[in-house]
């Protein structure tokens, strides 16, 4: 019976090594920043106000249905399609030509328990691009410039773990 069980742990650390292996090593935990978008109301992530805005600026193209903005991830309005407010835009070298669509990612804040971080985490999906500004420098406003790690959170999600006059918080993720 014990070298059953051995032979059981063997082959389930085994198993464990190969899918972790498998799946890039996620789970390891890396380093990145995040700011918010926004309302307190969440109207940024895609709700009424941000249809309605982006209806007068936005043409029917690729990505759009006429007159609506579906995001880079083709979500829509990610109130209605279930994602809520845990969700972020990720920068140019987190969303990886959109494959990081739909992707979880577990957040906590780089730094000591102050007046600008809270304690423990929150898991959010990524549901958009943060588009790069390249007229701007990596650590002066072009947050999302690549090759720069970059959650762009909506504000109920990066209120969990930051506070509102902090502005770019640094975190630690994990997927």
């Amino acid at each position: 019976m014990a070298s059953c069980n051995a032979l059981l742990l063997l082959f389930s650390a085994a198993f464990c090594f190969l899918a972790r292996w498998a799946a890039g090593d996620y789970g390891s935990w890396q380093s990145a920043h995040t700011t918010f978008y926004g309302e307190a109301d969440a109207s940024g992530t895609m709700g009424e106000f941000v249809v309605t805005l982006l209806k007068s600026i936005i043409s029917c193209t690729s990505g759009h249905i006429c007159g609506q903005y579906r995001g880079a991830c083709g979500y829509g309005d990610l109130y209605s399609t279930g994602y809520g407010t845990n969700t972020a835009a990720l920068s140019t070298a987190l969303f990886n030509d959109g494959a990081a669509c739909g992707s979880c990612y577990e957040l906590k804040c780089d730094g000591a328990v102050g007046s600008y971080y809270r304690a423990g985490s929150i898991i959010i999906t990524a549901t958009n691009l943060c588009p790069p500004n390249n007229a701007l420098p990596n650590d002066a406003g072009g947050w999302c410039n690549p090759p720069r790690g970059h959650f762009d959170m909506a504000e109920p999600a990066y209120l969990q773990i930051g506070v509102y006059r902090a502005g770019i918080v640094p975190v630690n993720y994990r997927r």
